[in-house]
């Protein structure tokens, strides 16, 4: 049975940098991430699948080591000014993943899944798919969203975050669904790649910079948010985040879509498809040979998710927005930790994005750091 002092299980952009920070604060540390996929994988397919073009983070939220990194490794790297948009020079996702792939490249993986966590004395057992077990005194599950949400009565359309979606050939008449970022690129890139498309949306489409509040990536918001009582954080959470809203670059672009007459939006609610239609709640029907749905993701873990079972198994429960209450080390118990969105009632509404995965490193390579100390 092999043996860690941490294992984190997901090796997307929160795993990674989490890991790296981690072995940064102590090297002698026996590190590995654990995931089935190459590292970024997911990342990457959702990226493409939707035509992500530029982060909607500004230039100081990346993957790199220190504030300034994306800066410095854009100039040596011979990026031009094209690849920083806009007042906050946000990173192309080309920049971004070059950054990523420079700065958090040489970690040990374990390609496989992790399908169980549980206690060992003083460490953690995890049960991996091939049937072998291994230890780790700290676990920090970095699964990220796993689910895409798929609204009532459209349980079977494709999604762009399925992980076989692919946009194919134009020709059939196509719906995109979801007002947010990922159906406006993904609208975007069907209607650049010749595809007939209508946009359907709740509402009308709304600029936006960031996708919560600024003042959450700082003391100003961040200070009076963890003062609060837990139990009144998930209202703070909502009130926060700006779903449904475009970066102005996106926006831009979605707009001269529908100005020139490429794109088409509907504004309406959707209930049912069947038989190449699309009904609506106010009574209307669309033609729809393809529905494509851009609703991003479930917030609740699901049933078959490992989150869900350390959850059931330590008795520990959501907030039922898919966030979990944890101490200040980000712990669910001792030693299994959580990071990502589902890290929000401590993180705050930025946990699911680069400064949540930044903010998550800190705390625990903080935690490796004093076990450190208190071994010499």
């Amino acid at each position: 049975m092999a043996r860690y002092d941490w294992l984190v299980i997901g090796a997307g952009p929160q795993g990674r940098f989490v890991a790296t920070a981690v072995r940064a604060a102590d090297p002698s540390l026996a590190l590995a991430l654990v995931d089935p996929e190459p590292p970024m994988q997911a990342w990457h397919r959702r990226a493409a699948a939707t035509g992500m073009r530029y982060l909607r983070s500004s230039n100081a939220h990346h993957l790199g080591r220190h504030r300034r990194s994306l800066l410095h490794f854009s100039q040596s790297a011979g990026y031009d000014a094209r690849h920083l948009l806009g007042y906050y020079k946000r990173p192309s996702l080309a920049l971004f993943n070059a950054l990523a792939e420079a700065e958090l490249a040489g970690m040990h993986q374990i390609h496989q899944r992790a399908l169980r966590v549980t206690p060992d004395s003083d460490a953690w057992q995890v049960v991996l798919d091939n049937g072998t077990t291994t230890t780790a005194r700290h676990v920090v599950l970095a699964t990220g969203p796993e689910q895409p949400y798929r609204p009532p009565g459209l349980g079977a359309c494709e999604h762009v975050f399925d992980t076989d979606f692919h946009l194919g050939a134009p020709g059939r008449a196509t719906v995109i669904v979801g007002g947010g970022i990922t159906g406006a690129q993904l609208a975007l890139r069907a209607c650049e790649a010749g595809h007939r498309v209508a946009w359907l949306t709740r509402h009308t489409p709304q600029a936006c910079d960031f996708d919560s509040e600024p003042r959450y990536a700082g003391p100003l918001g961040m200070r009076p948010f963890l003062d609060a009582p837990v139990a009144r954080r998930t209202g703070l959470l909502a009130q926060a985040r700006r779903p449904g809203t475009l970066p102005p670059d996106v926006h831009a672009d979605i707009t001269a879509r529908l100005a020139a007459g490429a794109l088409d939006w509907i504004h309406g609610e959707p209930v049912a498809c069947d038989d190449d239609t699309l009904r609506l709640a106010d009574g209307r029907v669309l033609a729809a040979e393809r529905v494509i749905l851009a609703t991003g993701f479930e917030s609740e873990p699901g049933v078959d998710s490992l989150l869900a079972q350390v959850l059931a198994d330590t008795g520990a429960q959501t907030d039922g927005q898919g966030h979990v209450p944890l101490d200040a080390d980000l712990q669910i118990t001792a030693g299994l930790h959580v990071v990502g969105r589902a890290a929000s009632l401590s993180l705050g509404p930025m946990a699911g994005n680069i400064k949540g995965a930044r903010w998550a490193g800190e705390c625990l390579a903080a935690v490796a750091r004093n076990e450190l100390a208190e071994r010499v």
